[in-house]
């Protein structure tokens, strides 16, 4: 027991008060009688036996003397300390990344984490309410606080281990945002520790309590796996592979590298611990296709033996050309090989927008155009309903005065000194992006919203010297690689896993689907172009169907931090053998304290009625 007011115990000096009150002796009243020698006698005898015997024999005194030492002890507020779980809410956060997929010598790391997360659930007291947070490649509220431990068993024993990358920090913040200052909430971190500093993690919050999950020595994981194009020679490649050893002890293994189920590369690597080994491979020949590489060795986290790639040679663009004639733009069009140019010099309103859809990319040329919902523009001195720019006047020999050089469209073009005869003067909405500024008007903008991309020019080309200047040809490169960016060279098509993958589909093309790695078929709408699928927690080979054509996508690990399955921890970090953390609790004693000082005060009140 503990008092919290120690100082509140000087109350008992009211009991000295108590003694010397009971002591005091009234006064008698002088009376003659005959015999009072007898009475003096006996006043002499009383006198000797004074007080202690007295007041021993005094019950309403000590009765009162109790009572004054119960509310004193009750004012000097004591406690009674003891031990028992912390009765606060629970935080689960569960590490479900690609590392947890390690092998153990029962299950895998995950089913040891899912198995302590019950046993806190188990143990956690009816008060008690639960919340989940899965550390994905994005932290995942799985539920609110719910005192439902049914529930929350089912959702523990429901979680996967992903094939991407955790963002266990992120998750971590998301968990420290639900803590209650004022109550005794935990967050119990179930982690295997791989990839990150776990000593920065764990002060975050002091709350946190760590509960490492191990497991597990052996891997060999592919680190990297690109196709290079090598300068000015279109069908030679250069392969890069590298490969790690993270375990403690060397290894010798055989790798295998295929281009559409033909065998390129078949050899055995030897690795010492924690090297690594970085091969680069030529190829020439045809780059399309599936290629493979796979690490064939039994280790302890399968997921980073294999990686893919999805290949692609340069595509046919389809452009469709609007315009009476534009000399310029004919020949810089016919120039490129994989450009296929149809030319209208009229706009029929009923046949536009099927015109508009089954072409990559339109070029509008001073002709204002019907609303279409979908498709890449690039607009010169045009306007459209669908792209929210407005002419208000003209404005001749525009001065430029500044240009955007982060813009993706101006990469490596210098417009200082373009002379312009007559540019229009503008009124640019919503989502337009500002590239090029004269003093009076913006001369180029960028247009991207739901199902249209496009770029605008403010002026005539052939009134301008800009088709005779070097960054002609160059902005227009990067105007066409902006509008679709996918068929204009060789490209690969892959991802991390975790990470969105852009997939670019035709203009007229409203709904996709797309099949997952070992998965079933799911299928989206299209709101935008490029679409951005995110569903990537699997590593391998995502097919694609729109209007019935097939592509593939393909999906890899590819993290050292993830493949590092051994980790380092931290001696700031420490585990508990439970799962669950004690506090010393305290009881407040003052209510007892009052009510028997209650009780002694009817009983004193009792004694005195009855000597009355």
């Amino acid at each position: 027991m503990q008092l919290l007011s120690p100082i509140m115990l000087s109350a008992l000096a009211v009991i000295p008060v108590l003694i010397l009150i009971h002591t005091l002796k009234q006064k008698p009243t002088p009376v003659e009688v005959t015999n009072l020698f007898l009475w003096q006698e006996v006043l002499r005898e009383k006198s000797r036996h004074l007080t202690f015997q007295r007041l021993v024999k005094n019950l309403p005194l000590l009765l009162q003397i109790l009572i004054v030492m119960l509310v004193s002890l009750a004012v000097a507020e004591p406690v009674w300390f003891y031990w028992t779980a912390k009765q606060g809410d629970i935080i689960l956060v569960l590490d479900t990344s690609a590392s947890m997929k390690t092998k153990r010598s029962s299950g895998i790391r995950l089913d040891a984490a899912k198995t302590k997360a019950l046993e806190v659930i188990d143990r956690s007291a009816e008060s008690q309410k639960i919340l989940i947070v899965e550390a994905a490649s994005e932290p995942r509220l799985k539920t609110g606080f719910t005192a439902d431990k049914t529930r929350a068993r089912a959702i523990v024993q429901g979680l996967e281990a992903s094939d991407a990358p955790g963002n266990l920090k992120q998750a971590v913040l998301l968990a420290a945002s639900f803590i209650d200052p004022s109550s005794h909430d935990q967050i119990y971190l179930l982690t295997d520790g791989a990839g990150v500093d776990l000593s920065k993690i764990t002060t975050i919050h002091p709350k946190i309590i760590p509960v490492i999950i191990t497991g597990g020595k052996t891997n060999i994981g592919i680190t990297k796996f690109e196709f290079r194009q090598e300068f000015f020679r279109n069908n030679s490649y250069e392969i890069l592979l590298e490969v790690k050893n993270f375990g403690q002890t060397p290894k010798t293994f055989p790798i295998r590298l295929s281009v559409d189920r033909t065998v390129i590369f078949n050899s055995r690597v030897h690795l010492q611990p924690l090297e690594k080994k970085t091969l680069i491979l030529p190829y020439s020949g045809l780059i399309t296709g599936m290629a493979k590489a796979l690490i064939d060795i039994d280790d302890d986290l399968p997921v980073d033996n294999a990686a893919y790639l999805s290949l692609n040679s340069a595509q046919d663009i389809w452009v469709l050309l609007v315009s009476r004639g534009n000399y310029f733009l004919k020949k810089l069009l016919q120039a490129h090989p994989n450009f296929m140019v149809n030319t209208i010099r009229k706009i029929v309103p009923t046949l536009w927008k099927e015109q508009a859809m089954r072409h990559d990319i339109v070029i509008v040329d001073r002709m204002d155009f019907p609303a279409t919902e979908r498709g890449n523009f690039l607009l010169i001195d045009s306007f459209s309903p669908s792209i929210p720019i407005s002419k208000t006047g003209r404005v001749e020999l525009p001065d430029i005065v500044d240009w955007n050089r982060n813009s993706p469209l101006m990469t490596s073009v210098n417009v200082s000194g373009l002379t312009i005869e007559s540019a229009s003067i503008v009124q640019a909405g919503a989502g337009l992006k500002s590239v090029i500024e004269s003093a009076d008007t913006g001369l180029m903008y960028a247009y991207e919203d739901e199902g249209i991309r496009a770029v605008f020019l403010g002026f005539d080309i052939t009134r301008s010297d800009l088709p005779l200047k070097v960054a002609f040809p160059v902005m227009m490169s990067n105007i066409i690689n902006w509008l679709n960016p996918h068929k204009l060279q060789f490209s690969s098509l892959h991802a991390r896993a975790g990470t969105p993958v852009s997939i670019y589909v035709s203009p007229d093309t409203e709904y996709i689907s797309v099949r997952p790695p070992r998965g079933k078929w799911e299928r989206y709408r299209i709101k935008s172009n490029p679409f951005i699928y995110t569903n990537t927690r699997k590593v391998g080979i995502y097919t694609v169907l729109e209007n019935n054509k097939r592509r593939r996508f393909t999906v890899n690990l590819l993290d050292e931090s993830e493949s590092t399955i051994i980790a380092s921890l931290p001696d700031t970090v420490s585990v508990p053998a439970d799962g669950l953390e004690k506090m010393a609790a305290k009881y407040p004693l003052w209510s007892v304290c009052i009510l028997l000082a209650c009780m002694v005060l009817m009983i004193e009140w009792h004694v005195w009625l009855k000597d009355k």
